[in-house]
């Protein structure tokens, strides 16, 4: 556009009650947009009706002051609200344009609620107060520890499905803990714990067996007071109760009560809301921690808050494109999952009368040979592309990053080498022997260690001679043939300049500033800013994660410059492979001019356990 060079004739982005350094925001939009921060006292200076985007964190908790000058042409993104569809249905009866930015907040939810857990469990708060006080060093310390537990042995029950309940779970297990879930929806949502948690049919179940308890659902006309004075009667007695979702899943009333008669021995939570909660008692009691709203927060959910919305302010006003809610990747992976699991189920059927017509037309073919040795190479042959087609199955499962349409690009490929007909027992017998290396190699793409426990555990029609895992990783590692086709989802590799004899790199331009791609030849393949981690979107489409730059994802600027700027994906950061591994050329998606010619070298491959090993 004309008007970027004139600093003056800039759009202007501003921001409210959100972001009060808006340095981050300042230099990725440096020419396209300018970045300004008005403090609700300066409403009057006509800032936000002179501006083309608005960034505010709630539109409910804005002054109505502050919204009154909210226009219709403005786009208003929101950045990690806590109430989306208060926020949506505020905007709708103000005729604005929201835009919600958020990401997964799995992690720290979790982490939350295990510090909470420990932190009543081992009454670090009491002994942290205490050792403040005059008293704290002379007087014992033992009255205060009585009541102190360990965690090994207890029974987490967790009421929910959501992500952050899965990631509390595999927490829980690794402190030797038995978990107990229960699922709100009744079956209508897909459970992905870890195999060791098991199943609760009732919550009454569950509050009778938990030693601790975590609400891990959304609110919902079902989940209105699931934890009331009915169920609470089946409590356990010492229980723990943390609440990190919405208050009004609790009884404040029925809570509040079990605590003054002990039966709860210690309560949790994040955002209490309610005169029950507010009183000067309640707050001074030893076994009730509340948190102000904050166990969903990190730096690192914010940074990419803030990246997702600087991504989507460059495609507004460099391409005009408006652009809808950026919402987290778990909400999309649910769908996902859902939907390639009925494909598995119709793949695996397909697979099954794929075999038994190859069987009759391998009869057909040959009806004058009636010896046992060929019958018996037939069906060794059709039970080794059952094992095949099962295995294929559960490794798609496993690979709960990866997109559908990869997926199903996967299974194609494997069924059309199953459709090819042998002529003679010799071909058989060599199709056979190429089935079980294509099987071993599928073994290669799960990511989970339970997954492949699973598939361990399931009886198959016969035992395969799998090969060692260096035969793997060296039938792997080949130099001819197509990137995509060698390449797996966690693989590590490096690049290789091919115009002089230099390695591809991640760098800060300066201390503490962006990082860059360079290319620098006194440097080693296992230094880490030399290593990318691969992550595939698509059959043919990947992303490269820099190791040095914590995990951030390879794009191109505007300035067409190749940096590390996001940790989460957008068009910018989507790359497809042409070529071999000796000859690749990386190609950006958004922009196809911006080409990388690169050599490339596999480092580390992902095994059948998951585990990432170096190839040398």
């Amino acid at each position: 556009m004309p008007h970027r060079n004139n600093p003056a004739s800039l759009p202007l982005v501003v921001t409210l009650n959100c972001i009060d350094d808006c340095s981050l925001e300042l230099q990725s939009l440096a020419g396209v947009a300018g970045v300004e921060h008005v403090p609700l006292s300066r409403l009057s200076e006509g800032k936000i009706e002179s501006a083309a985007a608005v960034l505010l964190h709630s539109l409910a908790y804005l002054p109505r002051a502050a919204q009154r000058r909210l226009r219709s042409y403005h786009l208003i993104l929101c950045l990690g609200s806590a109430d989306r569809a208060v926020d949506s249905a505020l905007a709708a009866d103000l005729g604005l344009r929201l835009v919600h930015v958020d990401t997964s907040r799995a992690e720290e939810i979790a982490d939350t609620v295990m510090a909470l857990f420990l932190g009543l469990l081992r009454r670090t708060h009491l002994l942290s107060r205490h050792a403040l006080s005059a008293s704290g060093w002379l007087g014992s310390v033992q009255p205060l520890c009585r009541g102190m537990r360990r965690c090994r042995g207890l029974v987490l029950g967790i009421v929910g499905i959501s992500a952050s309940a899965r990631s509390l779970a595999t927490r829980s297990l690794a402190f030797k803990m038995s978990v107990l879930y229960f699922d709100t929806q009744a079956g209508k949502g897909k459970a992905k714990f870890p195999p060791a948690a098991r199943r609760m049919d009732t919550l009454n179940d569950l509050l009778a067996a938990s030693d601790l308890v975590s609400l891990h659902c959304a609110l919902t006309n079902e989940t209105m007071q699931i934890i009331n004075a009915e169920c609470l009667q089946h409590v356990k007695p010492g229980a723990f109760l943390v609440n990190t979702g919405s208050s009004q899943l609790l009884d404040d009333c029925a809570v509040k009560q079990l605590l003054i008669d002990g039966t709860l021995a210690g309560c949790a939570l994040d955002g209490a809301e309610g005169p029950q909660w507010m009183e000067a008692w309640v707050k001074e009691m030893p076994n009730v921690l509340i948190l102000p709203r904050s166990a969903d927060y990190s730096e690192e959910v914010w940074m990419e808050i803030r990246e997702k919305a600087i991504s989507i302010l460059q495609t507004f006003f460099i391409d005009g494109i408006i652009p809808k809610n950026a919402m987290s990747d778990v909400e999309e992976e649910s769908e996902v999952d859902n939907e390639s699991e009925q494909s598995d189920q119709q793949y695996k059927e397909n697979a099954l009368q794929i075999i038994v017509r190859e069987q009759t037309d391998d009869v057909h073919l040959s009806p004058d040979s009636s010896q046992k040795k060929g019958s018996t190479q037939v069906k060794e042959s059709s039970s080794q592309l059952q094992v095949s087609s099962l295995s294929q199955s559960t490794s798609a499962r496993s690979e709960g990053r990866r997109s559908r349409s990869g997926k199903k690009a996967k299974k194609r490929h494997t069924r059309q080498k199953s459709q090819q007909k042998p002529e003679d027992p010799s071909a058989l017998e060599k199709e056979g022997t190429s089935q079980r290396d294509d099987t071993a190699m599928s073994g290669t793409d799960q990511a989970l260690s339970s997954s492949s426990e699973d598939s361990r555990s399931r009886k198959t029609p016969i035992e395969m001679q799998e090969p060692t895992s260096s035969q793997v990783i060296k039938s792997t590692v080949r130099l001819s043939g197509n990137c995509t086709e060698l390449l797996r989802d966690g693989y590590v590799i490096a690049l290789y300049a091919r115009d002089r004899p230099a390695l591809h790199v991640s760098r800060q331009r300066v201390k503490g500033g962006g990082w860059i791609m360079d290319s620098m030849s006194n440097v080693s393949k296992r230094d880490p800013a030399a290593q990318f981690l691969i992550i595939f979107r698509s059959k043919d489409t990947i992303g490269l994660r820099s190791l040095a730059a914590g995990g951030k994802l390879l794009q191109i600027n505007r300035r067409m410059e190749f940096v590390f700027a996001s940790h989460s994906f957008d068009v910018w950061e989507n790359w497809t492979l042409e070529g071999s591994l000796q000859e690749c050329r990386l190609v950006n998606c958004r922009n196809p001019s911006a080409v990388l010619d690169v050599r490339v070298e596999i480092l580390a491959t992902v095994g059948e356990d998951g585990v990432t090993r170096w190839v040398e």
